[in-house]
């Protein structure tokens, strides 16, 4: 009876969220690691304070996960309503063992995973058996685009199964963020003569920094700013390589900022801008992969142009100003792009009016209300009364990872 009860209130009452409150078991990556899966965490949970949730922590990190041990931190939880995993092919092994760990996990509440990434292929293995499997395995599958959803729907899993919600944007800039605008600049070495050409994200090759180095000599005005640290050890060469071609091509019209990049600090660089730049190289065939950018979406809100080479990352970007995505490798027309945006003030401003207004409509507190809708989808056939508790409460768990 309290059962069939807490499901009326759920269809009449709209304060539905005040009264009750889910209780639920977030298995990610989360700040102080550094990744793009750990930011959007971070964001996600900060949109939750607001709402009627219990959020328990289980943060891994990118080493072999232990299953065991999360089953473990699970089973300390009562009354948990929802687990939700952050999946990423980097994160969680593409294996038989990790479907196992997907059945054991329904056993004790529903279940859903927001799948960042959808790869047909990786590093030339079919893997869409996998993305079936875990698909089978989940009660809601979120993906963040229309591309990804068509991708797994082509692999064969079932429409019902999946729910497509944006990435989040922090909610556009503040006008007085501008008054460190120029003591940034100076602190890069820009002239105020010039504009300020800015590219960020994990330093790795097919970022496309090299090609972008090659486009900015032509622009005698501009100021190049790369910033961001090695995505691994590996790319040492690579960012030494970055300084060199700097030094020798732009001559004084260029900083390499090689460190992570906390939100203060990319802020004030986005801020200090006058232009945003992902110039990323081609998707490998034998690495084909839909997704969108994190990147992208850390730019959104700030008042900036945003130009990018085209990459299935940018399909958002793509559909709202295709003017401002060019092909990948194709520096004339990313020079004639990037002078477009410096020079063309009405398609400047029209561009920004479309990138804020786009930021709005993926604000973080959007995304979070539907990520609760998502939950209560999930959650309609399980008819239990949730538990009101009072305070916010996010409780955060011990890492589990074996090394």
């Amino acid at each position: 009876m309290e059962n069939l009860l807490s499901l009326q209130l759920k269809k009449t009452n709209k304060n539905y969220q005040k009264l009750f409150r889910m209780k639920i078991a977030l298995v990610t990556e989360y700040p102080p690691v550094h990744s793009g899966f750990a930011t959007y965490e971070h964001y996600l949970v900060d949109a939750f304070r607001p709402l009627n949730l219990e959020i328990h922590l289980l943060p891994i990190t990118r080493t072999r996960v232990d299953y065991e041990g999360i089953l473990d931190s699970l089973d300390e939880i009562k009354d948990l309503d929802l687990i939700h995993l952050n999946h990423g092919y980097d994160c969680f092994e593409i294996s038989n063992e990790f479907i196992t760990f997907l059945e054991k996990l329904r056993l004790r509440a529903k279940v859903v995973i927001t799948m960042h990434t959808v790869n047909n292929f990786r590093k030339g293995t079919d893997i869409r058996w996998f993305n079936r499997m875990l698909a089978n395995k989940t009660d809601i599958l979120i993906v963040h685009s229309s591309p990804m959803k068509d991708e797994l729907l082509n692999q064969g899993v079932s429409p019902e199964k999946i729910l497509i919600i944006p990435h989040g944007t922090r909610n556009p800039f503040i006008k007085n963020e501008e008054s460190g605008r120029e003591a940034t600049r100076a602190a890069c070495g820009v002239p105020q003569n010039m504009k300020m050409v800015l590219a960020f994200g994990f330093l790795e090759p097919d970022k496309g920094f090299e090609e972008l180095m090659m486009v900015v000599p032509r622009m005698r005005k501009a100021f190049l700013v790369i910033a961001g640290e090695k995505a691994s050890k590996d790319d040492k060469q690579f960012v030494d390589r970055l300084q060199a071609i700097g030094d020798f091509q732009l001559e004084g019209r260029f900083k390499l900022i090689n460190h992570y990049l906390e939100e203060t600090e990319l802020r004030q660089l986005m801020t200090a801008s006058d232009v945003i730049v992902m110039p990323y190289r081609p998707v490998s065939p034998d690495d084909m992969h839909y997704s969108v950018s994190g990147v992208l979406h850390l730019a959104l809100s700030q008042g900036r142009p945003i130009v990018a080479c085209s990459n299935p990352k940018f399909v958002e970007l793509e559909n709202l100003i295709p003017e401002l995505v060019v092909p990948s490798m194709d520096l004339r027309a990313l020079n004639s792009i990037l002078k477009r945006v410096m020079t063309d003030a009405p398609f400047r401003k029209l561009a920004v009016a479309k990138i804020l207004k786009y930021a709005s409509e993926t604000s973080w507190e959007k995304v979070a209300r539907l990520h609760v809708k998502a939950y209560e989808k999930a959650l309609q056939a399980t008819l239990r009364g949730y538990h009101d508790i009072k305070g916010d409460q996010i409780a955060k768990h011990q890492p589990r990872t074996v090394t």
